[in-house]
């Protein structure tokens, strides 16, 4: 019989007497395992622009580029490598996510993931669906009432993202419920939901920088911890009859606190990493009162701030702004441009329009998304930079007709630590399907060629299993994917098998994990 030998290091002692320990990799001997450093936090940036409209053949490359077929439980799908091209100083992708090459580098390209055929089968007006909850809680369309947190929040309050509470939990600029949130996490989707809080820049940088105290100075201890030593006196009794709260005073009195424990949290806790890096922002906008680029440039270092000081590791904004001046000085902005441009009509109008929507949306791709992207890959982290810890991905709110969910581009880039491959172009429509028109818009058919795809929400499923995030903590009881389907109108074009499509929704895309 081997008996096997414990020493010291593997026990706890004391008065007589002995505690075995959990098995801890530092104390493994051998080539195996050594000492780990601390765990590099995963960080995820989310961004969503107004109304989509690209034309299909500008956001995405050529069919031959993705030309190797792969099975889904819903039909054949096809994958490629992604690889740009050179012209005129530009590296390109497609004529949408174009980039002057020392912007679009080929580092950054080849941690890059572009995805077609992601379809949300339904027509949903402006739900804000991209993060998983449908109803835009503005009641200027009819869809259901959203029933659930966002991905983003979920993120955001998951152990599998901050271990011990953060500074700031989550990033969020925009407005008109992109994020939503809990009213009382104690009772879950029970207690009902609400737009996510629009804060200026500010505002998030004040709470998310914490400059190094000077040598020697004291630290103060907030007051705060007073109101929670007089809340535990409470809960113990200490006040006598004060204690005997009623059932629904206590719920109540439980979640104020659970409210004032993330502000205690940014108050006490100090960053796990060094904001020595980071310069103090003077030039701070408000809500929305700049112009293009140089608005989400700001709210990108804004974002590193929180980043690099590890305040906080998830962020979204809804991107309302026009990028191009031609776009905003036309008549109804992009909310017309992107309306009026499927029209056989008018065909020296349409192509007007597409021009302006591409335009637009190559001046998002540089001037915003590739901006924080880059920022993110100049900052070293671990074996490789900040940007391989991360997830940054662009939707667009709708497909290439506005309103219409089918074949919404996903752009992304970084690996989430490894968790997601990089470099691939997947095509996850069904090329032998290619509906008839019903003749309620034959106007669209011209630039778009719809097959239906699959679910948007195995996308969700992607990068929620990528960064560790339980089931358990998603999933709606009655329903395995991430996100509910509303009905499938007769009169739009394409029937998809939602059932089959909906069970699909709980598994990550293929390929990608």
């Amino acid at each position: 019989m081997t008996v096997r030998k414990f020493g010291r290091r593997w026990m706890l002692l004391g008065g007589g007497a002995s505690l075995l320990i959990p098995a801890l990799p530092s104390l493994i001997r051998g080539n195996r395992t050594q000492a780990q450093g601390p765990a590099i936090p995963k960080r995820m940036v989310m961004f969503m622009t107004e109304h989509g409209g690209v034309w299909q053949q500008d956001m995405y490359p050529d069919e031959s580029a993705a030309s190797t077929s792969f099975s889904h439980p819903l039909h054949t799908c096809h994958r490629g490598p992604l690889t740009p091209r050179m012209e005129d100083g530009d590296r390109l992708v497609s004529e949408a996510l174009r980039a002057p090459a020392g912007v679009l580098t080929e580092s950054i390209a080849s941690k890059m993931n572009l995805f077609r055929g992601l379809d949300v089968p339904f027509y949903y007006g402006h739900a804000r669906h991209l993060l998983g909850n449908y109803g835009d809680m503005s009641n200027n369309h009819d869809e259901f009432p959203p029933d659930q947190e966002t991905a983003d929040q979920v993120m955001a309050h998951s152990t599998a993202v901050y271990a011990t509470p953060p500074r700031r939990r989550l990033i969020h600029f925009g407005n008109q419920a992109l994020s939503v949130e809990l009213v009382d996490r104690s009772r879950g989707p029970a207690g009902g939901v609400q737009p996510t809080e629009e804060v200026s820049a500010a505002t998030v940088f004040d709470s998310v920088y914490v400059p190094t105290p000077d040598e020697g100075m004291p630290m103060r201890e907030p007051p705060i911890n007073a109101i929670y030593e007089s809340y535990a006196r409470l809960q113990s009794g200490a006040f006598g009859a004060g204690a005997r709260l009623g059932s629904e005073d206590r719920r109540r009195l439980t979640q104020y606190m659970d409210r004032l424990s993330d502000i205690r949290a940014a108050l006490i806790t100090p960053p796990i990493a060094s904001c020595d890096d980071v310069d103090p922002i003077d030039d701070l906008p408000g809500r929305w009162d700049r112009y293009g680029s140089d608005n989400y440039q700001l709210y990108n270092d804004v974002i590193m701030a929180g980043f690099m000081c590890d305040s906080s590791r998830v962020a979204v904004i809804r991107v309302n702004d026009p990028f191009t001046e031609e776009v905003r000085a036309y008549p109804g902005g992009y909310h017309e441009v992107a309306h009026q441009a499927p029209t056989r009509e008018d065909a020296a109008l349409a192509e007007r329009l597409r021009g302006m929507l591409l335009r637009s949306s190559q001046a998002f791709f540089r001037g915003a998304f590739l901006d924080l992207v880059g920022k993110l890959d100049a900052v070293l982290e671990g074996e490789g930079t900040m940007l391989d810890n991360s997830l940054v991905w662009w939707s667009p709110e709708a497909g290439c007709v506005t309103h219409n969910g089918d074949s919404i581009p996903v752009v992304a880039a970084g690996s989430a630590g490894g968790a997601i491959t990089t470099g691939n172009y997947l095509d996850l429509r069904n090329r032998e399907n290619n509906p008839a028109d019903d003749g309620r818009r034959a106007e669209v058919l011209a630039h778009v060629g719809r097959r239906p795809g699959v679910c948007y929400f195995q996308w969700t499923t992607t990068y929620l299993d990528a960064f560790g995030i339980p089931r358990s903590e998603w999933q709606v009881p009655g329903r395995s994917a991430f996100s509910g389907m509303g009905p499938n109108h007769s009169w739009m074009m394409m029937q998809y098998d939602q059932a089959a499509m909906d069970a699909s929704c709980a598994d990550p895309l293929p390929i990608m994990t």
